[in-house]
C-alpha cells in the first residue's frame, strides 16, 4: 500500500512525520509524494495560527478527492477533539500522542472500515515516551526532538493546550539517534522541540540545553549542531559562556522575540523586557564572531498602537537582525488574548506586517553583504540537475556554487562573491 504526507507547521511536525514514515517503512508500505495517487494520506497539521488551520482543511479536501483513505493528526485534530463532526472527509482522526501509533490506526480502520477517533487528553500526559527513532538522517541535516510541551502560556499562544507541559527526552536516546544519523551520513543536527529552552525542567536528574548541545558535540560524524528557536531567557551569561566554547555550534541564534515593546511584552505574558534581549545579543555578539540573529516577531496584537509598533520596529532596526520572521496576530481558541475586545483592525496587521517585512529584507541584505569577497565553509544539502550545489554556512547564509555532484554532503570552504535575491552565489 502506498501513504502520502502533508505536513504543515514547525521543525517537531516534521520530524514527527519523518518518525511515522519510518513505521510505515518497516511495516511493509510505500511512501509516495502527497501529488501522487495513493492508498493513505495523512495530514500533520498545525494550529498555529489561523492560516495553519485553514491549510489544513484546504489538504484534507484534497486528499478526499483522491479517494483513499484520509487522515488528521496533530495539533489541529487536538484542537477539534470537541468538534470532530465537522470534519467529515476525514476517516482518521489521531492526537499528538496517538500518531505515535499511527501503523496500529490504520490497519484497525481498514480491517473494520469504521472512523477512528484517538485524541487523549493532553493535560494527563506526563513523560516524554518516543516508542520509535530514527536509524538513519532522510537529510544531511537532519531535526533531533530533544523536548515536547510548553508551560510558558503566553496570551496569544494555543500551544500548551495541544502539546501539553514541558517533557524531556531521555539524554542517552538523545545521544543514540545522534550516533545513528551520524553513522548513515549526517553531518549536522538541528536540536528541536515545542520549547527547547525549558529542556530538563522536568527531570529529576541536573541538565540542561546546555548538557545537551556539549553531550552531542563528542559524537564522531556530526560536524555541526545547530539550535532551533529559543526563548530568550535561556541565554544567562554562564550558558553564553559554555556555548561559546562547544566548537561544533553553528554561529546562529534563533530567538522568539514576539516583540520589543515592553508594554506589548508584558500584555503577552512574555517575562522579559526589550532591555533584556538587547542585553543578551550584545553578550552573543561579543563571544560569537558576528552570530547571524534571527528571531520572530508578531504584529497586530490586540492594543498594540501605532506608537508601540513602532518601538518594535525602531529596536529591530537598531539591533540589527540577520533576519525576522513576521506574523500578524492571530485569534486563538483558549488564549486571554482572543477575548480581549480591543483586536486591531486586519488592515492596520497588514500595514504592519509589510513594513516589518520590507525591514527585515533590508537588514538581511546588509548582513549579507559584510560576506561578499570573504571565505566561508559550507555544508552542501542539494544538488540540481544543471549543475549547482546549495547549502548554508555556519551561520545560515545560503550559498549556491556550480560543483560535482559528489561533492553532495560534503563541508567545504567557498568564496562567496555576489548575492543574488535570498542567497550568495559563490565558487570552489
Amino acid at each position: 500500500m502506498k501513504v502520502a504526507f502533508y505536513t504543515l507547521g514547525c521543525k517537531v511536525n516534521q520530524y514527527e512525520t519523518d518518525i511515522m514514515k519510518k513505521q510505515f517503512k518497516d511495516s511493509g508500505y510505500q511512501i509516495v509524494e502527497f501529488d501522487e495517487k495513493a492508498d493513505v494520506y495523512v495530514v500533520n497539521s498545525c494550529s498555529v495560527t489561523n492560516l495553519a488551520t485553514r491549510k489544513t482543511r484546504q489538504y484534507i479536501s484534497r486528499a478526499k478527492k483522491s479517494l483513499g483513505v484520509v487522515v488528521l493528526c496533530g495539533c489541529y485534530a487536538q484542537e477539534i477533539k470537541e468538534d470532530k463532526e465537522n470534519l467529515k472527509n476525514v476517516d482518521i482522526i489521531l492526537g499528538n500522542e496517538e500518531k505515535k501509533d499511527i501503523v496500529k490506526y490504520i490497519e484497525e480502520y481498514i480491517k473494520t472500515n469504521k472512523k477512528v477517533y484517538k485524541i487523549s487528553d493532553i493535560e494527563d500526559v506526563k513523560k516524554y515516551v518516543q516508542k520509535v527513532t530514527l536509524d538513519e538522517g532522510i537529510n544531511i541535516r537532519e531535526s533531533i526532538k530533544i523536548e515536547d510541551g510548553c508551560n510558558n502560556f503566553c496570551s496569544y499562544c494555543i500551544i500548551p493546550y495541544l502539546r501539553g507541559r514541558v517533557r524531556s527526552r531521555n539524554i542517552d536516546q538523545i545521544k543514540s539517534e545522534v550516533k545513528k544519523v551520524a553513522l548513515s551520513g549526517v553531518k549536522e543536527v538541528v536540536l528541536v522541540g515545542i520549547e527547547i529552552a525549558s529542556y530538563g525542567k522536568d527531570l529529576d536528574c541536573d541538565l540542561n540545553l546546555i548538557d545537551v548541545v556539549e553531550q552531542i558535540s563528542d559524537i564522531d560524524g556530526i560536524e555541526r549542531i545547530r539550535l532551533g528557536s529559543i526563548e530568550p531567557r535561556i541565554l544567562t551569561d554562564e550558558n553564553i559562556i559554555r556555548l561559546s566554547k562547544v566548537k561544533k555550534l553553528c554561529n546562529h541564534f534563533h530567538i522568539s522575540v514576539q516583540s520589543l515593546d515592553d508594554t506589548v511584552l508584558k500584555k503577552m505574558n512574555r517575562k522579559y523586557d526589550s532591555k533584556y534581549v538587547v542585553s543578551i545579543i550584545e553578550k552573543l555578539r561579543k563571544y560569537f564572531d558576528d552570530p547571524a540573529i534571527t528571531c520572530d516577531i508578531i504584529v497586530g496584537f490586540p492594543e498594540e498602537t501605532d506608537e508601540e509598533f513602532l518601538n518594535t520596529y525602531n529596536m529591530a532596526k537598531k539591533i540589527g537582525f540577520s533576519d525576522i520572521h513576521v506574523f500578524k496576530y492571530s485569534k486563538r481558541k483558549y488564549t486571554k488574548a482572543a477575548s480581549n475586545k480591543n483586536q486591531v483592525d486586519g488592515n492596520v496587521k497588514n500595514y504592519r506586517s509589510e513594513e516589518l517585512i520590507k525591514l527585515a529584507s533590508k537588514l538581511k541584505e546588509e548582513y549579507m553583504k559584510k560576506y561578499i569577497g570573504k571565505t566561508e565553509k559550507v555544508l552542501f544539502e542539494s544538488y540540481s540537475k544543471d549543475g549547482y550545489l546549495e547549502g548554508y554556512t555556519s551561520n545560515y547564509l545560503k550559498v549556491k556554487v556550480r560543483g560535482d555532484r559528489r561533492l553532495w554532503a560534503k563541508v567545504l570552504e567557498v568564496e562567496l562573491l555576489s548575492i543574488d535575491e535570498d542567497l550568495i552565489l559563490g565558487k570552489l
